[in-house]
């Protein structure tokens, strides 16, 4: 079920009556029972079947972690228990993130240098599989540290499962959300978490259906097979889909914690404008938070972090941005992202004293340069395209017609639009040009300038008509569920 579609418009208010009817009633462990219902309702909507994978993963991560909690540490043996214990969490979670993601890419490997030629499953991966399975993995970790309270299944089971964090992230942390279950002040229906949750959601929508998909238009248009495009068209392809992706992870970000908060509970924030990023460490901190947190303390500093020399440091920046890559996707290309950032970052590591002196407005323009050109491995469907796109914007020349560009950008309602009041096919033209370029102007000033999601939903003055200005946003938005599409994150 997506967010942006009108099934999960009777979804959310049903679930919010329900949840909050059973808490009123003081029936805290059936307002519990019913979003976890509700959750696997969610996440079943589309494929059922992949329902019983996500209950079965979440039974036997219960109980690995309930045996590492009964086998206890007091001699040699059971110590050893646990570890094996813990072993089996790991082959688990990623055993079953291997077999539905990256089975096929490694066959296809397999064949490729082997000359063998196995059959290929053609599995259809689930949604949200490397989320939950990350998330439960950090859990089993954690309840080998030692670090686990007591939880019921039920707890852990609408942990794993809260649909507002399910299938896209962030990956939250057992610590963050599961002792909120049992906090009495959340309850009852807050309205100050209310209208913040409603500010992030309408926003996050907004993001989505709004700026995300009409920049998906013009990068679908451009990555028609073979690429071949002149200079300007290249770069607008590429900043297009460097825009898509923010505003279509953003908007999932802003979503997810407005839903968490319409329910009573913190989300972890997971998106902070990252396209400010003065650095790419910068940026990292900034982009998808929660999983460069999840590498950091669960194969970063495991791996010894920085506290083994320069060298070793940056062999181990190496290991984890190509881990992170592989994360998003089973190709090459992915890997090949994640070690340009790590190679970047490792650069970055060795001549900071050097790059910090360089003025920031520049050190910045050059991270967002990078990450535009990065973003291109992360989009193409082979390192093919890869090659024939830095073909085009190094030698396309400006004198290809990239009409279709600008008329994909409009979408169809401005374009019949266009054609009522445009005299001639030129002038429509042009003015698909104009309202483009406008287009690219207007989200790179808020990219780089604007206030984040959080400044503006926290905001505690309220002007009189603001409750109209976020009812009209959500018209807007429901009046262009015609073309749903999903966010991309919902690949990986």
């Amino acid at each position: 079920m997506l967010f942006n579609s009108y099934i999960f418009m009777i979804f959310l208010p049903a679930v919010l009556f329900i949840y909050y009817g059973l808490r009123y009633l003081n029936r805290h462990e059936a307002a519990k029972l019913a979003l976890f219902a509700a959750s696997v309702i969610f996440y079943a909507y589309n494929h059922p079947a992949y329902s019983f994978l996500l209950l079965g993963s979440i039974a036997c991560n219960y109980l690995l972690y309930r045996g590492m909690e009964a086998a206890g540490s007091s001699t040699l043996q059971r110590r050893y228990l646990r570890k094996g214990l813990l072993i089996l969490g790991i082959l688990l979670n990623l055993g079953v993130l291997f077999y539905f993601k990256y089975y096929d890419f490694f066959l296809e490997n397999v064949n490729a240098v082997f000359r063998t030629d196995f059959n290929l499953r053609h599995i259809l991966l689930p949604l949200g599989i490397s989320f939950f399975s990350f998330q439960q993995l950090s859990f089993v970790i954690d309840a080998y540290r030692g670090e686990v309270k007591d939880y019921s299944l039920l707890d852990y089971s609408l942990y794993v499962s809260f649909f507002p964090q399910l299938v896209a992230g962030p990956i939250v942390l057992h610590k963050e959300l599961i002792h909120q279950f049992a906090d009495p002040v959340r309850h009852r229906v807050r309205l100050d978490y209310m209208t913040v949750g409603l500010r992030y959601f309408v926003m996050g929508l907004f993001k989505k259906v709004m700026v995300a998909d009409r920049f998906g238009y013009i990068v679908s248009a451009g990555h028609v097979y073979p690429f071949q495009r002149d200079t300007v068209g290249t770069i607008l392809v590429i900043v297009g889909y460097t825009l898509q992706i923010y505003f279509d992870f953003s908007g999932y970000s802003d979503m997810a914690i407005g839903l968490g908060k319409m329910f009573g509970f913190d989300i972890p924030v997971n998106f902070n404008s990252p396209y400010k990023s003065v650095t790419i460490a910068d940026f990292w901190s900034r982009w998808h938070m929660t999983m460069t947190r999840f590498f950091t303390q669960y194969l970063y500093i495991p791996l010894g972090g920085s506290r083994k020399g320069l060298v070793r440091t940056c062999i181990n920046v190496l290991i984890v941005f190509s881990v992170s890559g592989l994360w998003h996707g089973a190709a090459w290309n992915f890997v090949l992202w994640g070690l340009m950032h790590g190679i970047a970052q490792v650069l970055y590591r060795i001549f900071k004293k050097t790059a910090d002196r360089i003025p920031k407005v520049l050190m910045a323009f050059g991270t967002f340069v990078f990450v535009n050109l990065a973003w291109v491995l992360f989009r193409a469907e082979s390192l093919g395209q890869v090659v024939r796109i830095g073909k085009c914007l190094l030698a396309g020349g400006f004198s290809g017609n990239n009409t279709d560009l600008y008329m994909a950008f409009l979408g169809d309602a401005p374009k019949l639009l266009l054609e009522n009041i445009c005299y001639s096919a030129e002038w429509e033209s042009v003015l698909a040009v104009i309202v483009t370029l406008l287009g690219f102007a207007l989200a790179l000033a808020v990219v780089f300038w604007a206030p984040s999601t959080h400044e503006i939903a926290y905001r505690e003055k309220v002007c009189r008509f603001e409750g109209v200005f976020w009812a009209v946003m959500l018209f807007v938005c429901l009046m262009s569920f015609a073309n749903v599409s999903t966010f991309l994150y919902f690949n990986f």
